[in-house]
């Protein structure tokens, strides 16, 4: 299996610093594009600026771990009606299917719907695990 394109899903308040490097690390190996998405709730425009710069802070962050790896990479900055497990796992899906994307990386505590998304799409799903530090 050749993989070209990998996906890789960051919630609005996950940490980037493990799921990038990971991520970045198999983009390398497979020498393949990475895409970071982000999906948010449609806001209001009152307060849509901030809820935008919040969701690019994220994804810069990505970002500039990719430039360093001299990794292609692409921002996705996605919004939905309502932030739920069924609206969002359609819309990575609907990712999927409109960039190819031949992986998936995600936290194990995605807010998703994981078996809707392992139904609607044939490719390998990474869960990655998130370390909670007390």
């Amino acid at each position: 299996m050749k993989i070209k394109n990998i996906l890789v899903y960051l919630e609005p308040h996950s940490l980037v610093e493990p799921i990038s490097q990971f991520t970045l690390t198999l983009a390398t190996f497979y020498q393949a594009r990475l895409f970071a998405l982000s999906v948010v709730k449609r806001p209001s425009l009152a307060i849509k600026s901030r809820t935008d710069e919040n969701a690019w802070r994220r994804l810069y962050e990505i970002e500039e771990d990719a430039f360093q790896a001299d990794i292609k990479i692409s921002l996705l900055l996605e919004e939905i009606e309502q932030v739920n497990r069924h609206q969002t796992t359609q819309k990575i899906i609907s990712i999927i299917k409109s960039f190819n994307i031949d992986m998936l990386v995600l936290y194990n505590n995605a807010k998703i719907n994981i078996k809707d998304l392992v139904s609607g799409t044939q490719i390998p799903v990474i869960v990655y695990p998130l370390e909670i530090k007390e």
